[in-house]
């Protein structure tokens, strides 16, 4: 019996760190280099795309400003966050009590 613990150990440890390796390889390639130094009017022209970024992430949430508006649109947001936020413990609750051998 103790080999056969020892085995699944050592079976376990393997797989721990080939999943380290296939990770550590999938993932190297990921990072790149950082830019290099850019001249003045390339660095004008990425001020100007984040202004871009900001000025379109305003327009994009324009209409739901028009919507938050409304009294009925507030209460829907609010009891949609309320059930979404009470969602956790209730199931942790119902497991606990219902079916603690899961746990």
């Amino acid at each position: 019996m103790a080999a056969q613990r020892q085995t699944s150990r050592l079976l376990a440890l393997a797989l721990c760190v080939a999943a380290a390796w296939a990770l550590i390889a999938v993932t190297t390639p990921a990072f790149v280099s950082p830019p290099r130094a850019v001249s003045s009017s390339k660095q004008a022209f990425a001020v100007d795309s984040v202004a871009q970024a900001a000025v379109l992430g305003a327009m994009l949430t324009v209409p739901e400003a028009a919507h938050a508006a409304n009294q009925g649109y507030a209460v829907l947001q609010l009891g949609w966050a309320v059930f979404i936020i009470g969602l956790g413990p209730a199931v942790l609750f119902w497991i606990y009590f219902n079916k603690p051998e899961i746990l």
